[in-house]
């Protein structure tokens, strides 16, 4: 008998693997996210790291060999970004520089200095966004009002390597808020890069006796369904041709292309 590996692979599971190294944003907004991810860091080098670092009291009790379960509760929570920068671009100086402010100094120079404020410096919405191999949707990893939290240091060297400097950013607690990790994760719905099926015509008031031609992208299958459950290629009806409205019913339709299937869609069509 010859050796044989063990695996957690299944069928699929290529599509949920993540394309690095990822690219870094400020100013990300939530409410804005149809608009684009805010404002692109630049070059980085070896990629950024996320991180949630968390603390849990655990209460020691007599008589037992070791933690119980429910006997703990989390007492420090931090999420961090580590980044090592390879473009320096005034703004990624500032980020990386607390209370630090650019001004005109001349028609040839800027200048980036400390505005003498020891207040607290101004946050940002940080987002790593990365790829899934199986989505055209990217996964977004966002910290909220973070600050950095590493001190500042340039080697130049000597010229026979990069020249970079490595940034660490934490997210902070709100006020209202304090124990809400202000960090959270996008990530895309399905992960399926099959589009959904079309329906004509569209969905609506119809004469009795219409036929609804579904269609989907070459090479997908679609099946479907009219009694209101989710199709699937186990469960659904092979579409072979047009489907016939006698009385009011909603067609809920996937197309399929091995292994994957696109999200559910439906079309009522009301006589």
């Amino acid at each position: 008998m010859g050796y044989k590996y063990q695996t957690g692979l299944k069928p699929g599971s290529t599509k949920n693997f993540m394309i690095g190294p990822g690219a870094m944003y400020r100013n990300f907004d939530l409410a804005n996210l149809a608009n684009g991810f805010g404002e692109r860091v630049g070059a980085t080098k070896g990629g950024c790291t996320v991180s949630v670092d968390t603390e849990y009291h655990v209460v020691e009790i007599d008589g037992t060999l070791g933690e119980v379960q429910g006997a703990a509760w989390l007492v420090s929570a931090a999420a961090k970004l580590g980044v090592t920068m390879l473009e320096m671009t005034p703004e990624n100086y500032l980020s990386m520089l607390p209370s630090f402010e650019k001004a005109s100094h001349n028609t040839d120079y800027d200048i980036i200095r400390h505005n003498g404020s020891i207040a607290p410096p101004e946050t940002n919405n940080l987002a790593v966004v990365g790829n899934l191999i199986g989505s055209d949707l990217p996964v977004i990893f966002v910290l909220e009002n973070a600050r950095v939290i590493s001190g500042f240091e340039l080697p130049l060297g000597d010229g026979k390597e990069d020249v970079t400097t490595d940034a660490e950013f934490q997210a902070l607690y709100t006020e209202d808020n304090p124990t809400l990790i202000p960090f959270y994760i996008l990530y895309p719905k399905g992960g399926s890069p099959v589009a959904p099926p079309a329906a004509s015509p569209a969905p609506g008031t119809v004469t009795a006796g219409t036929t609804v031609t579904l269609t989907a992208t070459a090479g997908a299958q679609i099946y479907y369904t009219t009694d209101g459950s989710t199709p699937t290629p186990a469960t659904g009806t092979l579409y072979s041709g047009p489907i016939t409205i006698n009385a009011t019913t909603t067609i809920n339709a996937i197309a399929y292309v091995a292994p994957d299937s696109s999200s559910v869609v439906s079309f009522t069509y009301t006589v």
